[in-house]
């Protein structure tokens, strides 16, 4: 996983799949700064929630995903 500050709308990056709560391909998550864990994203904006990634797909035990949103 890269750090969360550098990521950009449309970079892929690598999440582990125990860091997610429920992976699923196609649904977005949301993780805060302070944070290791990747929460089902909601509409509700939050400055601690800096960025927003889709599960393009997964594999044994890493989420492969791209940016969707950066909210900061």
């Amino acid at each position: 996983m890269q750090d969360i500050r550098q990521l950009e709308v449309g970079m892929t990056t690598e999440i582990g799949t125990n860091q997610v709560e429920k992976p699923e391909v196609g649904k977005e998550y949301v993780r805060g700064f302070d944070s290791n864990s990747w929460l089902l994203f909601t509409e509700d904006p939050a400055e601690d929630r800096p960025v927003v990634v889709r599960i393009d797909s997964i594999e044994d035990d890493v989420c492969y995903c791209t940016v969707t949103r950066k909210l900061s």
